[in-house]
């Protein structure tokens, strides 16, 4: 009996360490991030796309969306004035010179104030179609509301309070990585107000579940709310969260975990505004005027925005449908 032969096995293995991983700035895992919301909001616009075939049925879904009758009624009168106008001119070959065109042909004969509510009810139609990526772009993210001299005073003096998207986007460039802008985009996307965002434990954050959630225990008048977050506002909440938080433990403190006074809030926010290039004497609670403007302008439900606000009467939601400054909100909230 021969015996066979012996096959050489593999060389051994070399051990050598791994380069450590390059890490990267605060900077550049924000912008990171910004890029997967946009590719997750472009994907989802891709799987929506593929059901709705019509602009007959993305109006439709639009109404529906509308929880008043008055305001269902309201924006199904404006649609079909305006396609009366353009001669069913198709939503994916509508420009902003047509919608131009548009608010000048109803000013010939219309109040400011009405003009505005129609065309009001047009950016939130294509907000709506663009956020389901019925269409490319919104053409109406450029119309401006017409000046209105018989706007309430106290409307016309809120509406002086309301940032624009892009400067809620410079605000949130220019603020400094990690507690502050945590802090303004948890200001911005749950419309908080700033003493219930300082008073937040992470024992009120649900980063976990689906949709995760933030709980205010006790909003103004006492009153308690739960309040769905973004995406984006959830991994930056993570991204925020030290290892060994505990429940009790405030999530804006100071570096020696002691509550952060309202007054350096203002200043720190007065600070980053000089940053960003905007005179404006703002204040953090502008960013739950921008909130609320801007969810509205996208076709958010005055009663969907009136809950995440904590507002005791949809009256008072509904003035900041009267105090928009302008059509730069394109894209409902989340």
């Amino acid at each position: 009996m021969t015996e066979s032969p012996l096959v050489p096995g593999p060389p051994p293995l070399i051990r050598t360490e791994e380069p450590p991983a390059p890490v990267e700035s605060p900077e550049a895992q924000r912008a990171a991030a910004l890029v997967a919301v946009e590719l997750d909001r472009i994907q989802q616009a891709a799987r929506n796309v593929d059901r709705i075939v019509s602009d007959q049925e993305m109006i439709a879904i639009w109404l529906r969306r509308q929880v008043s009758e008055h305001t269902r009624t309201s924006y199904e009168h404006a649609w079909n004035a305006w396609q009366a106008h353009s001669m069913g001119l198709p939503m994916s070959n509508t420009t902003l010179a047509h919608l131009q065109d548009f608010q000048g042909f109803l000013a010939q004969g219309r109040k400011p104030g009405s003009i505005n509510t129609m065309m009001s009810a047009l950016r939130s139609a294509f907000a709506m179609a663009h956020r389901r990526g019925y269409v490319r772009s919104n053409p109406c993210a450029e119309i401006n509301d017409l000046p209105n001299p018989n706007q309430s005073s106290t409307a016309s003096a809120l509406g002086r309070r309301i940032l624009t998207r892009t400067e809620v986007a410079r605000l949130l460039e220019a603020a400094r990585a990690g507690r502050d802008f945590a802090l303004y985009l948890t200001l911005y996307h749950t419309g908080c107000r700033v003493s219930e965002a300082l008073a937040l434990r992470w024992g009120d954050l649900n980063l976990d579940s689906q949709p995760p959630i933030l709980t205010v225990l006790q909003g103004k008048g006492g009153k308690g709310r739960l309040i769905r977050l973004s995406d984006r506002l959830r991994q930056t909440l993570i991204e925020l969260r030290p290892p060994d938080a505990e429940q009790d433990g405030l999530v804006f403190a100071t570096r020696t975990g002691r509550p952060i006074a309202r007054n350096n809030t203002w200043k720190s926010l007065r600070r980053t505004a000089q940053r960003a290039g905007i005179d404006r004497d703002i204040s953090p609670h502008w960013f739950r005027h921008a909130h609320a403007s801007h969810a509205l302008d996208g076709g958010a439900p005055v009663q969907s925005v009136k809950e995440t606000l904590g507002h005791a009467s949809l009256a008072t939601t509904s003035i900041y449908a009267h105090a928009r400054n302008g059509g730069d909100s394109g894209l409902w909230l989340d």
